[in-house]
């Protein structure tokens, strides 16, 4: 029955039997009834019922009704768990393993392990995306050193080529290159002058040859086999004479001896190679053991200094030319003097040994 209050003002208050039970959220995701069965929750507003009518109004606007605020906070758990156990399900994580980033499989793929459409690339070098591994970033050198900065490897492009100077350090701007003129066309260039022909000489000299070559035998005399003896009848290089010895093998008669002359022109100033021809015969034709020999630069020898000497065994030599060796001249002019001196004799008997005097020959070179 409505109390006197209630008939006064014509509004019933809903009995506390009447009121819905209201479950409450646990954290655990499970509901219970109120503790206070029978209560209105603290803070919602009690139906009104028309007193006319018997039919309860909705409360007042302006309060959200707690189901529905429980049904909000599940909707954001289940927001912010979603991404969560997403992101466990991509990385696979496992026990002692770091997590590997969004997007990036976990065995890179030979193109660098980014997955197209799993997450944006990361960022770095102030916000600029990094693309696969080896990617070079605009304005970036091949190196990962921005271009222009201390470090970065030079433009393969310009680096090395020909007029383009290097580009100078600081990273300033490459100075212009510069265009080098072509070298100058060589003038066409006549034939090379002749080498100077070289200038030399050769004759021989003997008994019956000429061309500026000359013998003599000073101090000849005959006396059968003891004196000078002729050999050969012939021209130059078939006569030859034998020229007694002097008795002694160290000393010589100063008044007999042989001499060969060459005119070594055009050859006036250089060296001459000189040798000798000992004819064959027994030692009374050629047994100088040894033939001493003097060299000059001058014809008169007996009044000048020779320019060298030379000694040749005959008696091992017999039909054979030797080389003596090399020597100076000036003034155009070559002399061989075949000195005397020698033993003509073996105990108390008389040898009649002679010196052969056959052909001597020059070759000069200036």
């Amino acid at each position: 029955m409505p109390s006197e209050a209630e008939q006064s003002t014509g509004v019933a208050v809903a009995e506390a039997t009447t009121a819905p039970a209201v479950t409450e959220a646990k954290a655990d995701k499970e509901t219970t009834p109120s503790s206070e069965a029978g209560t209105v929750a603290a803070g919602a507003v009690p139906p009104v019922v028309d007193a006319a009518t018997g039919v309860a109004s909705p409360p007042p606007s302006g309060r959200m009704s707690k189901p529905v605020i429980v049904a909000a906070a599940v909707a954001g758990v289940v927001l912010v768990a979603l991404p969560l156990a997403l992101s466990g399900l991509l990385t696979g994580d496992q026990s002692g393993e770091e997590p590997n980033a969004a997007g990036y499989a976990k065995d890179l793929p030979p193109d660098g392990g980014f997955v197209p459409g799993l997450a944006a690339p990361p960022t770095d070098l102030g916000g600029m995306p990094v693309g696969p591994p080896g990617a070079q970033l605009p304005g970036q050198a091949p190196g990962g050193v921005p271009a222009g900065q201390p470090g970065a490897a030079a433009d393969p492009g310009t680096a090395g080529l020909p007029g383009v100077p290097p580009a100078p350090a600081g990273g300033g701007p490459a100075p212009a290159p510069q265009h080098q003129a072509p070298p100058p066309q060589q003038q066409p260039q006549g034939p090379p002058a002749p080498a100077a022909k070289t200038v030399s000489y050769e004759g021989m000299a003997g008994k019956g040859c000429g061309g500026g070559t000359g013998f003599t035998g000073v101090g000849a005399y005959s006396d059968g086999k003891a004196g000078w003896v002729n050999h050969g009848g012939g021209g130059c290089g078939a006569a030859f004479v034998s020229i007694p010895m002097s008795g002694d093998a160290n000393k010589d008669d100063p008044s007999a001896y042989g001499l060969w002359t060459f005119n070594t022109g055009p050859v006036t100033t250089g060296s001459c190679a000189v040798s000798v021809f000992v004819p064959n015969g027994d030692a009374t034709v050629a047994g100088g053991s040894p033939s001493v020999y003097r060299v000059f630069d001058r014809f008169a020898v007996d009044k000048g200094t020779p320019v060298g000497s030379f000694q040749v065994d005959q008696n091992a030599n017999h039909g054979r030319w030797v080389s003596v060796g090399t020597f100076r001249i000036n003034g155009a002019k070559l002399a061989v003097q075949l000195l005397n001196r020698g033993r003509d004799w073996s105990g108390s008997n008389k040898t009649y040994a002679h010196h052969g005097a056959a052909m001597v020959k020059a070759k000069c070179q200036a």
